[in-house]
């Protein structure tokens, strides 16, 4: 099985109304102000992934920082899902500075989403304080069963739409406060990784998943031997950003890497079959 663990789709109405969402969101602004960076609908998912073999993938949202706007792509994601059943695995958002946080995690998972994310914590969480506000959403993951992704950001190296502030620093913080929920650090976890080579990393990151969305962009190919060298397989997932990018150019990288066929059995699907519960 293929999975790629890391798309985003829009309702159709959203394509059409591109220039407007611009000036009621502000991550949605900061993504896709520029006129090249392409939206598509669930139509132009499954097209590619019957081009590029992948039998599911996994949308996410975006972040949103407007409560309509979200629970308009929330439902559109959810009925993507349900028409696509076998295919798609949904993620919702939610607004974290908001007081029903927790309602809204509630009302995702009544919508039949497996996942809240991806989260883009510079416009939903930092300008209000810090990980320690996610306490009570991190334990309504918990009890719903859902799986947290995160926006994740380099501290160093080129600025792009998007980037942010949530570097390794920050994200130590809230891996001392999931608490064993399940959690996926979108783009390699900005690096965190590499800083797996101290003990105390390795532990907190014991049950984290690093999706490769957006890897190209970000990191030479070699980064797939060196953290699996380094967290092993069972913590990487395949993942595009898709459509940034096809999933193609993904796999193509794991599969001219020197990692062994069982490992990249892992990456490619097998860790996300496990995560997802998938048949």
């Amino acid at each position: 099985m293929i999975v790629d663990s890391h798309v985003h789709i829009f309702p159709p109405e959203f394509l059409r109304d591109r220039q407007s969402l611009l000036t009621k969101d502000k991550t949605f602004n900061e993504l896709y102000s520029n006129s090249r960076s392409k939206l598509v609908t669930v139509e132009d998912l499954i097209e590619t992934m019957d081009e590029t073999g992948v039998n599911v993938s996994v949308v996410m949202g975006i972040g949103w920082t407007n409560p309509e706007l979200a629970e308009k792509s929330n439902q559109y994601i959810s009925e993507s899902c349900l028409r696509f059943s076998d295919r798609l695995i949904g993620f919702g958002s939610i607004d974290l500075s908001s007081m029903n946080a927790v309602d809204q995690i509630k009302n995702c998972a009544d919508i039949g989403l497996k996942g809240i994310g991806e989260l883009h914590l510079d416009h939903q969480l930092f300008s209000e304080g810090g990980y320690e506000l996610m306490t009570s959403v991190i334990q309504e993951v918990k009890a719903k069963d859902l799986i947290l992704s995160i926006h994740c950001s380099e501290p160093l190296g080129h600025l792009y739409p998007g980037k942010g502030t949530n570097t390794p620093e920050k994200l130590e913080r809230l891996l001392k406060l999931a608490d064993g929920a399940k959690i996926i650090l979108s783009h390699w976890g900005g690096g965190l990784p590499f800083y797996a080579l101290m003990p105390e990393i390795k532990k907190l990151s014991e049950s984290v998943f690093f999706d490769t969305a957006a890897s190209p962009f970000l990191y030479e190919p070699k980064i797939f031997e060196i953290v699996n060298s380094i967290m092993g397989p069972d913590h990487i997932l395949a993942a595009s950003d898709y459509p940034l990018l096809k999933f193609s150019r993904i796999k193509n990288e794991i599969e001219q890497s020197n990692i062994s066929n069982d490992d990249q059995k892992l990456i490619l699907g097998d860790n996300a079959k496990t995560l997802f519960n998938l048949l």
